[in-house]
Formats: C-alpha cells, structure tokens, sequence
C-alpha cells in the first residue's frame, strides 16, 4: 500500500534529476534533428536496417520533446499543475518512445545478424516495404500494450500530482506496469547481445586480412556503443524496478524515500539513449557522419563542405 506520511521529495535528487533531462534534452535534439535531415536529404536507397534507424530518429525526437515537461515536473519537486489529461498523455509518450527506441535498437541489431551471420537466408531479400510494414505493426503494438501499462483508477489522480513510473500501490495495473517494463527492457537486451556477439566472432572468421582490419575495428566499436548504451541507459533501470519491487511494501517511510530517489535517477538515465543514438548513427554509416561534422564546420565558419555519400554506402552489412 502507499505510504501516504511520506515524502518521497528530496530537493537534491529532484534538481539533479531535472537538470539531468534538461541537459539530455538540449543535446539529443539537435543530435536527432541532424540525424532526421540525413535521412530526408542524404538517403539514397532505403535499405531495411535504414528504415528501422529512422524510426529509431522519430523515437528520439519524441522523447526529446516531452522532456522539458518531465524536467520542470521535477525541478517543481514533483508538483503538476497541467491536469490529469497532459500528465497522462506525458507518462504515455515517454513510455511509448522510449519502448520503441529499444524495439528498434534490437531491430536493427537483428537486421545485422541475419545479414551478416546469415547472408544466404530469403529474409535478407525482404524488400524495405516490408520493413515499413514491420516498423508501424512495432508502433501500433507497443503502443497498444503501453497504453494499457499505464491505465490507473481516476481516484489515484489529483490536479498537483503526476505519478511516476515508480508507483508504489499494489494493484495489478501496476504489477502490469513493472513486468511489461521489464519485458520489454530484458528482451531487447538479451537479443542484441546475442546478435552483436554472434556477429563479432563472424567478421573475425572473415576479416583476417590486414588490409580490412579497419573494417573489423569499425565493427567491434558500433557493437560496443550499442552494448554501452544499453548497459548505461537499461540497466540501472531494470535494477531499480526490481529494487522498487522487493522493497516497496517494507512500511518504512526511510526506504521508500530511499528507493524513489533511486528509481528516479535510474529512470532518468534511460532518456540518455536519445543523446547516444547519433554515435550509432555515426559507426552505421558515413553519412551520419558527414552531416554531423558539416553542422560543426559550419559553426566553425568553414564554408566549403565535399559531398555527402549515400546511406547505403559505408556500412559493414
């Protein structure tokens, strides 16, 4: 049950944790935005794996502009004034972006390992019409099974409150909550681990040759920021979930105190991808790259910019 003489605020945390997402929202939108143009004026050919990062761009950008309400819900000390309608349609369009941007991390991890694990495969000659087809069905699914995640009785709502992804009344909406949370956290995990490992040790099989070392060193780094980036940005996350799970009916106000402000940072860590996704982006294709380092020339006061190369050059598929 909730303990409702505690305060679960802490001045520190809540300012931490705002300004946390503050700052993950200044840099991740223009990382995404760029990203965004890339694809509208660089792409070429759209190939599969190109059309999952995309979704994985209007993910990000999603998430980015919903953070600035989450952060100054914090920075207020956790005080809403917007109403039950926004607080929902706010819980519903992080949690949404945020799933989706896992979904597709694994996508894409996916679409690698067949290529390159299994090249001679039919599902390789899947035309991108058939990848957009997969994309909305991810979209229409998550979206589906998000919105029922976050269905809580009208009564558990009032006009200065906004509840948090850590709710601590056991009910089995909740318990719903917390197990799709983790599901769709664990999975994709698990799955792109598989799938970079697996495509690690083939381009090692394959790339023996001095001369397309780089090729492989290429590889190694896009499979280590995609570890990275989950193992930064989820895990602490699952963790804390479970931790808000043993610990929450414990009747004491010091740990539920003590747990929030843990799973308040941890949840706060997991908007982080949106900053990290244009490095993937970046070890995906030089094109990623092109566009990122012409926004910098152009700060720079460099003019003169050489040509972008298509999206569908430069990978390692």
């Amino acid at each position: 049950m909730v303990l409702h003489n505690c305060s679960t605020t802490s001045p520190i945390v809540d300012t931490a944790v705002g300004t946390l997402l503050a700052l993950e929202c200044g840099l991740g939108l223009p990382g995404n935005a760029i990203a965004l143009w890339t694809f509208f004026f660089r792409l070429k050919v759209w190939k599969p794996y190109a059309v999952y990062l995309f979704s994985l761009v209007v993910a990000d950008l999603l998430l980015t502009a919903c953070l600035p309400f989450h952060a100054t819900f914090y920075l207020r000390h956790k005080a809403w004034g917007l109403g039950l309608a926004s607080c929902q349609a706010l819980l519903f369009l992080l949690a949404l972006s945020r799933g989706v941007g896992v979904a597709f991390l694994a996508a894409v991890a996916l679409d690698r390992y067949l290529r390159v694990v299994h090249p001679r495969l039919k599902v390789n000659l899947l035309p991108h019409r058939a990848a957009w087809g997969i994309s909305v069905f991810i979209w229409l699914l998550l979206g589906a099974l998000t919105y029922h995640s976050l269905l809580v009785s009208k009564p558990a709502w009032n006009a200065t409150e906004c509840h948090s992804f850590y709710p601590m009344a056991k009910t089995a909406s909740i318990t719903w909550q917390e197990g799709f949370l983790l599901l769709q956290l664990f999975l994709p995990f698990g799955l792109v681990v598989f799938c970079n490992s697996s495509i690690l040790r083939t381009l090692r099989r394959r790339l023996r040759e001095p001369d397309r070392q780089p090729q492989l060193q290429r590889a190694k780094v896009l499979v280590t920021v995609v570890l990275l980036l989950f193992a930064l940005c989820f895990l602490p996350n699952m963790l804390a979930s479970i931790l808000v799970h043993i610990l929450r009916g414990s009747g004491s106000c010091k740990v539920l105190s003590v747990v929030v402000h843990v799973a308040d940072i941890a949840g706060s860590l997991t908007y982080l991808h949106s900053v990290l996704s244009p490095v993937l982006y970046c070890f995906s294709s030089r094109a990623f790259t092109h566009s990122y380092r012409k926004v910098l020339d152009s700060l720079r006061g460099r003019s003169k910019i050489a040509r972008a190369p298509s999206l569908d050059k430069g990978s390692y598929s």
